[in-house]
């Protein structure tokens, strides 16, 4: 009995010894673990290599969207973190899937391109220009060239014949799902409607964001106390609403408001909705109450139900959050306290592969599940490369664009939409979430883990 007890103690060592160390607090420390992430999630591209396409993660199992998706990852990491070494093959990969029109539409993926799917590649192509990522090769237009051209085509998609308007999930009308109003599309139209508005001082891009919230909450995507659903279809002339909700539905749109807080000197409206939509995002954090603060899928994590797409998504929530405490400077006290607190269970679930370091995806358990992939490694990446967003520099913009600092006491804002309930449905039918037996220990040990790298 001695002698197993001596052998599991090895071997949870050298499990310990293998894992992402990570101090919460020590800037170095986070840097290594990001960037063991960030190396875990290189090992998945094949795009350089013979059978591989260029920019593109293998297929099956991941969708174009999503090798777009991990690109503007890596431009950000390499942004927060100051690690160059996969600036080359990130800048191959966004140059390689550009499209014949520089507008991120690819013809050889019209079977699984949407309006969504577009704006992931222009949210790694705005990310480019705001943090001063090398340009394209002539004769290619800049990087903030590509997402204007982009945004044009989103103008023009815009469909007022049923719904008074709103993007399409699709715009391929031989795609599944060419009726449905996804609120994911439109949120991309609206957030990188508010990018472009403070990186160039074009009021235009800021008429279109005012004009995608308004539509998406006159027809109840967006609720009285901003809970984001999923999305609605044009033959019912979105009538009713899909009541599900994603960690990235909530991301687009509180980081959208949050760029125009910033963009507009943080005017009570904007300030209303980022504070509104920030709350909003509870539904995705603290799955049990011995898992406080740590961020979940909820639709689909705990059931185990996700799908390849499904995760991925937490890195989008954590990569707006990061960028909501840049532009919002009142919300990084709530931000970072989730942001932390998920990073420590994200490097606990990094303790798989025979590296003893590869990213598992749920983050509350304490510890790798066996689950792994481009969105766990990804996800991974993210949530502890924002741990440095106290040290980096906000997006730039154009030289003649002037973003003055917001006022220092904000009025009270007006509530907008009109709060009258408290209710948070995950959607409809949604049975009450339990706690998983025995998970207080391996979270209490993560914890007091937690509590000693911070001193």
């Amino acid at each position: 009995m001695a002698f197993a007890h001596t052998r599991v103690a090895v071997l949870s060592f050298a499990v310990a010894a293998l894992a992402i160390n990570l101090n919460l607090n020590h800037t170095a420390s986070v840097i290594d673990a990001a960037s063991i992430a960030a190396r875990g999630l290189r090992s998945l591209y094949n795009g350089d290599t013979a059978g591989g396409v260029l920019g593109k993660f293998p297929y099956p199992p991941y969708y174009w969207w999503e090798s777009g998706a991990a690109w503007g990852g890596m431009v950000n990491y390499w942004h927060y973190t100051g690690d160059d070494q996969y600036n080359n093959i990130t800048w191959e990969a966004l140059v390689s899937q550009m499209g014949p029109q520089s507008d991120w539409v690819v013809p050889v993926e019209a079977f699984n391109e949407g309006n969504d799917d577009q704006a992931f590649w222009v949210f790694a192509a705005l990310s480019a220009a705001e943090h001063g990522f090398p340009e394209p090769p002539a004769p290619f237009p800049t990087w903030i060239t590509t997402a204007q051209n982009a945004w044009q085509l989103y103008v023009e998609r815009w469909n007022t014949t049923n719904c008074n308007g709103g993007l399409k999930w699709q715009f391929y009308p031989e795609n599944k799902g060419y009726n449905y109003k996804q609120s994911i599309a439109n949120g991309a139209f609206f957030q990188i409607s508010a990018r472009l508005a403070r990186y160039t001082g074009n009021n235009t891009y800021l008429d279109w964001a005012n004009k995608i919230w308004d539509w998406t909450t006159g027809i109840g995507l967006i609720d009285n106390i901003y809970n984001v659903f999923d999305g609605s279809d044009e033959l019912i002339n979105c009538t009713r609403v899909d009541h599900h909700q994603w960690t990235y539905n909530v991301g687009v749109f509180l980081y959208g408001a949050a760029v125009l807080q910033n963009y507009t000197n943080g005017s009570d409206v904007w300030w209303t909705r980022t504070n509104g939509l920030l709350d909003a995002t509870s539904t995705f954090f603290s799955p049990f109450p011995n898992a406080t603060g740590i961020m979940f899928e909820a639709q689909c994590e705990l059931d185990n139900s996700c799908n390849v797409d499904q995760l991925s998504k937490k890195a989008y929530l954590a990569r707006w959050l990061a960028g909501t405490s840049l532009m919002a400077p009142n919300t990084a006290g709530k931000v970072g306290a989730l942001l932390k607190a998920s990073a420590a269970g994200a490097a606990a679930a990094c303790t798989g592969g025979s590296d003893g370091r590869t990213c598992g995806f749920r983050w509350y358990t304490g510890s790798y599940d066996n689950n792994t992939g481009v969105g766990q490694q990804l996800s991974a990446m993210e949530i502890m490369y924002t741990l440095l967003v106290n040290q980096t520099a906000p997006p730039k913009t154009l030289s003649n664009v002037v973003i003055r600092d917001a006022p220092a006491n904000l009025t009270t804002p007006t509530t907008d939409p009109d709060s009258s309930s408290t209710h948070r449905p995950l959607h409809d039918g949604q049975p009450p979430l339990g706690t998983v037996p025995g998970l207080g220990l391996m979270f209490t040990l993560t914890t007091i883990l937690s509590l000693i790298w911070s001193i």
